[in-house]
């Protein structure tokens, strides 16, 4: 299975993604977790197994991968746990209804490092646009790399004025990373990023409807 793919290609240009429910055993109020660009899902296995009353939900590109991970929920039992395909600039919203998340959860996201990928990045203000209609009052957008530059333009979208006003308000301060992993949970990079000894940089936004 390819590390990555080109979101902006034709193939992935028809919104087709399918939408996402609670399922009726956990109940209509239950927290919704969601991971973006999961890969493996190594984190939204781990929050799933932690807390089983919360729905998690792992979107993913590259449909191999789904197929993999769902192949893993069917033989772990979990009834919590849910992936499915979705590119991220294109059928978001088509996924999940107005005020229905509580945290969107961005885990070292492929940094395109040539200026000419850059608009490849994830998290740019289309997207906020989108995350913050579907968060709940009081959910969390978490972002996490291992590379600092990455990092840091995330960071720099986020605290941009246009941004600001969808309701998102760094909940470490203005310009400021947040220290530590507040989630049961951690992805395969991050594990690596810790066993070397390296920092992660991690951003935490509450939202609060404008």
């Amino acid at each position: 299975i390819r590390d990555s793919v080109n979101p902006l290609a034709l193939k992935y240009s028809t919104p087709r993604a399918d939408p996402v429910s609670i399922p009726a055993h956990l109940g209509a109020g239950a927290r919704v977790d969601v991971e973006l660009g999961c890969a493996d899902g190594q984190f939204s296995f781990q929050l799933a197994e932690a807390d089983p009353a919360r729905l998690v939900v792992g979107l993913e590109i590259r449909e191999k991968v789904i197929e993999v991970n769902r192949r893993k929920v069917a033989a772990a039992g979990l009834r919590n746990l849910h992936f499915g395909y979705v590119n991220m600039g294109v059928d978001l919203d088509r996924v999940f209804g107005p005020r229905s998340v509580d945290g969107f959860h961005i885990l070292y996201p492929d940094p395109w490092f040539k200026a000419k990928h850059h608009k490849r990045r994830v998290v740019e203000l289309g997207l906020c646009e989108i995350m913050t209609s579907q968060l709940r009052d009081g959910g969390e957008l978490h972002f996490a790399s291992d590379v600092y530059e990455v990092a840091l333009a995330a960071l720099a979208e986020l605290e941009e004025p246009e941004v600001a006003a969808l309701g998102l308000t760094n909940m470490a301060g203005p310009w400021s990373f947040w220290r530590g992993n507040p989630y049961p949970a951690a992805s395969k990079r991050e594990d690596t990023t810790i066993r070397r000894g390296q920092r992660v940089w991690r951003i935490r936004y509450r939202f609060s409807a404008p």
